[in-house]
């Protein structure tokens, strides 16, 4: 945190400086950037909304989650274990994102610890991880498909998902070692060459992984790691997933991101055979899986679920980010209709208060789904279904003392709450958090954002603006479309200058983006908003 604070106040001094610079202004602000204007009363309302779940999550974080973590172990016993199919996995992620969100002391203190702490007691296969037994205080070996699995599960739903918002941290370097030495292991014969496994969920998720360790890194062990997996299926001429819902996701998006990555990285031969036989498998979806929405059901063919197999899945969104892959790997627009299509339909009743799974977690991952969607492709009515479901099922708006719980289940949820509240404040955090706080921002069709902020105490703290991680985190030239990511509403590009109107005040100053990420220093005065408009710097806004 000191850290944090220290680049935060040489950004203050540079920032005066630029604006002397350029001409620092009293002027008038246009009618669209007047308080009264439509988009400042939509920033007003979105922060409304994320104030109050802003604050709940970090009610959440400090009532309910950091005294889930072990004073002794510094394990996080969020659900009365730690294992890595679902504590590590779907537990602990969204700890990090809730501390990474309302509390970056929290996170970089007892939240990195527990990682530190797993390390440290769990690794039993050289780097590869299995469960710790609180009660006899050590750790549980697994067979060696068991223990594949749970490492995978931590690697893609739990490294994955923090690495997106830290970037190269500890959790990337946790990621990549537990990779390198799951395939040191690997001992399952292949067509191209050892796999992990012949478990469908696993290879999906291996996908994911492996497709962003290659842009990470550069290492090409990654890319042909994953080209086995691709290869094994493709043994398969007409291979398509049963299963479209939770466990198949995986392997449909995965081989949507693979492609991209394949493409993104010039390498046009895989991309020519890959791309037709991902498309079959896509084109079979939509006939045999879907309702005339677009909506996909759990599965296409009637199996496990008996007569539930034609309840809708609540992966149809995971789905669909594959599909917008293969549009941009191949240049086209061949699956923006059937997009368009599923987000427009959520219109309609049936989509109402629809029992995802008959759980909180069912709406939270349709929810999820359906905002990397609406982050590609705007459709008001998904819009609109999103806030109408999230108000009542998801974030209890009318229930202020209502939290969610730290098992799986009720983590997922949280993890969805937080897409929300970034959703309504364009990728804005503000640091520290507290209960009095109002946030919210919304984007102009020029692309300016206009924020707003509240407080009922007086405040000073720090506005830290998002930056394009598809390209500095994860080293991808596109921002695919993918799982177990924070979609990105609102960037400044680190090197070029913007320029923030205070309304308040008339004052403009002129920042560059990597100030604005590491902070833009705030004020506010009990109960009067502030209203701060941003745009990307033009000469025409300097005096002469």
């Amino acid at each position: 945190m000191m850290h944090f604070l220290k680049q935060t106040r040489s950004i203050s001094t540079l920032s005066v400086a630029l604006s002397l610079l350029f001409g620092a202004a009293h002027t008038a602000p246009s009618p669209s950037q007047s308080a009264k204007s439509p988009f400042f009363q939509g920033a007003e309302q979105s922060a409304s909304v994320a104030g109050k779940v802003l604050t709940k999550i970090h009610r959440w974080l400090h009532e309910r989650a950091l005294p889930k973590i072990d004073p002794q172990t510094g394990l996080y016993f969020a659900d009365g274990h730690w294992n890595y199919r679902d504590t590590a996995a779907d537990c602990y992620p969204f700890l990090v994102w809730a501390a990474w969100t309302v509390d970056r002391q929290a996170l970089n203190g007892p939240v990195r610890a527990v990682l530190h702490a797993e390390r440290r007691l769990c690794n039993v296969v050289d780097r590869i991880p299995m469960p710790y037994d609180p009660k006899r205080h050590t750790v549980l070996h697994l067979p060696y498909e068991q223990m594949v699995f749970e490492a995978s599960e931590y690697v893609k739903d739990g490294l994955v998902a923090i690495v997106e918002i830290t970037g190269k941290d500890e959790w990337f370097d946790r990621m990549r070692e537990i990779e390198d030495d799951l395939w040191r292991h690997a001992r399952v014969k292949g067509p191209a060459g050892l796999l992990l496994t012949k478990n469908l969920e696993v290879n999906g998720e291996q996908l994911q992984v492996l497709s962003r360790l290659y842009t990470m890194t550069g290492d090409l062990r990654y890319l042909e790691w994953a080209e086995r997996i691709a290869e094994y299926y493709f043994q398969q001429p007409n291979f398509v997933p049963n299963r479209l819902r939770d466990h198949g996701c995986e392997i449909i998006s995965g081989l949507g991101l693979l492609l991209g990555v394949e493409a993104e990285a010039g390498r046009q031969e895989k991309v020519r055979r890959y791309a037709p036989w991902i498309r079959r498998m896509y084109d079979t979806i939509l006939a045999r899986g879907c309702n005339p929405d677009g909506m996909m059901y759990n599965e296409i063919e009637r199996r496990e679920f008996g007569a539930h197999y034609r309840d809708f899945s609540d992966g149809w969104g995971y789905n669909y980010v594959g599909f917008l892959c293969y549009n941009i790997a191949l240049k086209t627009h061949t699956y923006t209709p059937a997009v368009r299509r599923v987000l427009t339909a959520l219109s309609k009743p049936i989509y109402q208060d629809y029992r995802w799974e008959g759980s909180i977690d069912g709406i939270a991952d349709s929810m999820e789904g359906a905002l990397y969607l609406l982050n590609r492709v705007s459709v008001q009515q998904g819009f609109d279904w999103v806030e109408r479901e999230a108000r009542k099922h998801l974030v209890f708006l009318d229930q202020p003392d209502q939290l969610w719980g730290t098992m799986k289940l009720q983590s997922n949820a949280v993890r969805t709450a937080i897409l929300y509240a970034l959703w309504h404040t364009c990728g804005l955090t503000l640091h520290p958090w507290r209960s009095d706080l109002k946030l919210g921002a919304e984007k102009t069709p020029d692309g300016s954002l206009t924020i707003f902020l509240q407080a009922e105490q007086p405040y000073r703290g720090w506005l830290e603006f998002d930056i394009p991680r598809h390209r500095l985190y994860m080293g991808f030239r596109h921002d695919w479309p993918r799982i177990n990511t924070v979609p990105e509403w609102f960037v400044v590009q680190p090197d070029q200058l913007y320029t923030v109107r205070n309304l308040n005040t008339g004052k403009i100053s002129h920042h560059t983006g990597r100030q604005l990420h590491f902070g833009y220093a705030v004020e506010l005065t009990p109960h009067q908003p502030l209203r701060l408009w941003v745009q990307p710097f033009q000469k025409s806004q300097t005096q002469k």
